[in-house]
């Protein structure tokens, strides 16, 4: 196996336990989620998880980790592009311009599928 094989490889390796833990996650915050309590008023500017060891737990604590994965998603995926498409050597600016933008794009719909997803489990406000 040569060196660029182990590589893409082992990016593969990588999104696929990117992805596990993404949807390890999601499980997470639905279940420590306040909606699962019957006795939570939506409207009431209470979010947060309301379950006594996740007290602790606020509001950056969320953002940061749903940063943490949209930046770790996004740029696994992007090297990954990166070397299924061999862009021109010629034109290595391009390319690089290229690359920016595909992760710059994937970050952008990580994080704000995030933060929607967060907002709608009631974990931010």
């Amino acid at each position: 196996m040569t060196s660029f094989q182990r590589i893409r490889h082992f990016s593969i390796l990588s999104l696929v336990f990117l992805l596990f833990l993404t949807i390890a996650t999601s499980l997470f915050a639905y279940q420590v989620s306040p909606l699962r309590d019957p006795t939570f008023q939506p409207n009431s500017a209470n979010g947060g998880s309301l379950i006594p060891w996740m007290q602790g737990v606020r509001e950056d604590h969320w953002l940061l980790l749903a940063n943490i994965i949209a930046f770790s998603l996004s740029t696994n995926l992007t090297l990954i592009i990166w070397q299924w498409r061999r862009f021109d050597q010629n034109n290595k600016w391009i390319s690089f311009i290229t690359m920016t933008v595909t992760w710059t794009m994937l970050f952008g719909t990580f994080m704000l599928t995030s933060i929607i997803y967060l907002l709608m489990q009631w974990l931010v406000d």
